[in-house]
Order: C-alpha cells, then sequence, then structure tokens
C-alpha cells in the first residue's frame, strides 16, 4: 500500500490541475482591439462588411472576426482573429498582400470563353489540315479529333499560380460547310490552389487568358484566311 501512495498523490494533483489551472487561464480572455491596415487601393472587409483602412475593430472575449482584403492583380488575404484567451491578438497588424502571378502572365479579352467566327478562304481539305498545324504549335495533346464532323478539342493544358489553377483548352467546330465556317473558343477557368485539372466543380469561367495562347485565336482567324 505504501508504494501506491506517491501515485494516487501524482493523481489527484493533476486532476485538481483539470479542474481549476485550466478554467482560470482560459478565463484570460478579455475584449480586444486591434488596428488593422493594409496596401493602398486595396479593399478591407469586416465579417462581410467592407471598412475603409485603417480600421479599429473590436473583438468580444472568446469572438471570432474574419478579415479579408483584395485588390486587383494581388492574392486575396483572409485570416480570422480568434480571441480566445490563447491566441495572441496584436493591437495593430499590417496585412501585406502578394502579386498575383497568374494576373500577371494572362491578359483580359473578349476572346475567352466565346464562341467566335473562322471563315477559311481555302477548301475543307486544306483548312483542316492547317487547322491542326496551328493548334498543335501551342496544345501538346488533341483530346478529340473527328475529320467527317469537323470537330476538334484539346485537352486541358492547366498550370499553377499563387493565386490559384489556370486550365485552358481550345474547342474548334464546323459551323458550316457552304460556304466553309468554323466556330472557336478558347476556354478559359480558374479554381483555387492546389486544385486537381479534373475537378470540374472546383473551377469557374475567367476573363483572363494566359499569355502563353495570347495568339492562337488571331492565328486562326489571319492564316486560315490567307490564300
Amino acid at each position: 500500500m505504501k508504494t501506491r501512495r506517491p501515485v494516487s498523490c501524482i493523481f489527484f494533483l493533476l486532476l485538481a490541475f483539470a479542474l481549476f489551472a485550466l478554467p482560470t487561464y482560459a478565463q484570460k480572455a478579455k475584449n480586444r482591439t486591434i488596428t488593422i491596415n493594409t496596401e493602398s487601393g486595396a479593399s478591407l472587409y469586416v465579417d462581410g462588411s467592407q471598412v475603409t483602412a485603417p480600421a479599429k475593430i473590436k473583438i468580444p472575449k472568446y469572438a471570432t472576426v474574419n478579415v479579408k482584403v483584395e485588390k486587383v492583380g494581388f492574392v486575396t488575404e483572409i485570416r480570422d482573429y480568434e480571441n480566445n484567451g490563447i491566441n495572441v491578438i496584436p493591437k495593430t497588424d499590417f496585412i501585406q498582400l502578394n502579386k498575383d502571378e497568374a494576373y500577371e502572365n494572362s491578359f483580359v479579352t473578349n476572346l475567352a470563353n466565346q464562341d467566335i467566327d473562322i471563315r477559311p478562304s481555302r477548301n475543307a481539305e486544306e483548312s483542316w489540315i492547317l487547322l491542326n498545324r496551328i493548334v498543335t504549335g501551342t496544345f501538346d495533346v488533341i483530346a478529340i479529333m473527328d475529320k467527317t464532323t469537323g470537330y476538334m478539342a484539346t485537352a486541358w493544358s492547366a498550370k499553377s499560380f499563387n493565386s490559384g489553377v489556370v486550365r485552358t483548352r481550345l474547342i474548334v467546330k464546323t459551323n458550316n460547310t457552304e460556304p466553309l465556317e468554323y466556330k472557336a473558343k478558347l476556354v478559359s477557368e480558374i479554381a483555387p490552389p492546389g486544385t486537381s485539372v479534373n475537378a470540374d466543380e472546383s473551377f469557374r469561367k475567367w476573363d483572363r487568358v494566359l499569355r502563353t495562347y495570347e495568339n492562337v485565336i488571331p492565328d486562326l482567324q489571319s492564316r486560315l484566311s490567307v490564300n
């Protein structure tokens, strides 16, 4: 029995600490105030409402405040300030934004996700051969090619950036045979960072096109119409 007393003492000490020490520690939470500033020209949102920077924000004890900062050409920054008595809430915080790599490597265009008319001046055979040559000069993989129906679709080409994953593909289909007319669509979509290229539900249409594909539609329009 004597050998068990030290073990029993330790157990009761730990139990007492759990019952009294931890609640006392948790009670250290109190109302806090933080002043948040950010980049010039950025939009600052606190719990979904836009405010002017610098913003003085009150965070009640045991509450969490969500802060989002947006600026064109920069990666959106989202932070949660949880006032739980454990996390340190600074008196001031400057939210610095990182440049959006996808934005810097793309351009806005009305050619994205739109059907563009291509009217070749060559016959159907010559036009199809040249069409293939132009498309494969930019895209590595053709997913679907049907000469009979005049339909072609490249596989998705994806590139990852700090702001997200951009995927691009080209779809060309015969719209009319007499006279010959194609419709070409350069599909450009973006999803959050780390998204699989095949996760269709995560992608949304993007009104920008990566500079890699800047000349695809203009080349189809100009080269197919030259005799």
